[in-house]
């Protein structure tokens, strides 16, 4: 049975146009308003986000096989027009709030499916926000968002353009972020962090993996390491207020921690905390 006659079981909601898809897509094309939040939950897919000009909302299920088909009918995707809110499940009995129920669930589909998850592509308008609970897929969000939030187990995280905030927790996944405007709060096991732009508040807690921040504007940092190395990249002409400690690593800096920076006051520094136990922590201007 093909995609197409399974598909027709599924009744559009309205306002949704489905767009041509082949046996292994589905498609789904809405109408919003404005900027849309939207909440994805996988179990071991991959969610990729972009951004569109204007109000383009496109939602784009695959299967990388097409004894997996049905898992194409089986999903959820709502959109509520009235609130420019858009949930994708691709396990839709689970909950993305509740991660004991999102892997009951899922334990009892993978019974009859095996480990097979869909792929999930969303194009949103720009400066939409974004929420992602996944066990084992990789993320990435490309474009200008507003608060983008990933939750995953190993799953790497890709988050390479400017958001506004940006809340990332995850086991063994490496996690890279762009520029971050206000907020970044970053929770790992044993991924590597690699920020090209650290926000206004930033706090960044790693047990094993290395981190690397740039930084290029005022603001406080607070990098805590257990064994991973830590990496700070400084903006030129940005002062900066440094209160570094490690157990048994190297501590080393090519500037002045305690400097005033170039024509800049109190209220412009960037106060820099980093705790390690083993690692090492260099600061340093960036190149």
């Amino acid at each position: 049975m093909s995609v197409e006659n399974n598909a027709a079981k599924v009744s559009p909601e309205a306002g949704s146009t489905r767009v041509g898809a082949s046996d292994r897509e589905r498609r789904e094309s809405y109408s919003p308003s404005g900027p849309v939040h939207a909440k994805v939950s996988t179990r071991s897919g991959d969610v990729t986000v972009r951004t569109g000009e204007g109000h383009l909302l496109e939602v784009t299920l695959s299967v990388n096989s097409t004894k997996d088909e049905q898992l194409l009918e089986l999903a959820k995707v709502h959109f509520d027009a009235a609130s420019n809110k858009l949930e994708i499940r691709t396990q839709p009995g689970e909950h993305s709030d509740s991660r004991k129920s999102f892997r009951a669930g899922a334990k009892r589909r993978w019974l009859d499916f095996g480990h097979s998850d869909l792929d999930v592509l969303v194009v949103l308008p720009q400066q939409s926000s974004l929420e992602v609970a996944t066990v084992s897929g990789d993320t990435s969000a490309h474009g200008t968002l507003d608060h983008v939030t990933v939750a995953s187990v190993s799953g790497d995280v890709d988050v390479p353009d400017s958001s506004t905030n940006l809340e990332v927790h995850t086991a063994s996944g490496d996690v890279h972020a762009g520029r971050v405007l206000e907020s970044l709060t970053c929770r790992s096991a044993s991924g590597d962090v690699d920020c090209l732009g650290a926000a206004t508040k930033t706090e960044i807690m790693s047990a094993s993996g290395d981190v690397v921040v740039s930084a290029d504007r005022p603001g406080d940092l607070l990098v805590r390491v257990v064994s991973g190395d830590v990496k700070v990249r400084v903006a030129h002409g940005l002062a900066v207020d440094v209160n570094g400690r490690t157990v048994s690593g190297d501590m080393g800096s090519n500037i002045d921690l305690d400097s005033s920076g170039e024509g800049a006051n109190d209220e412009e520094s960037l106060n820099i905390k980093v705790n390690t136990v083993s690692g090492d922590i260099r600061i340093d201007k960036a190149s």
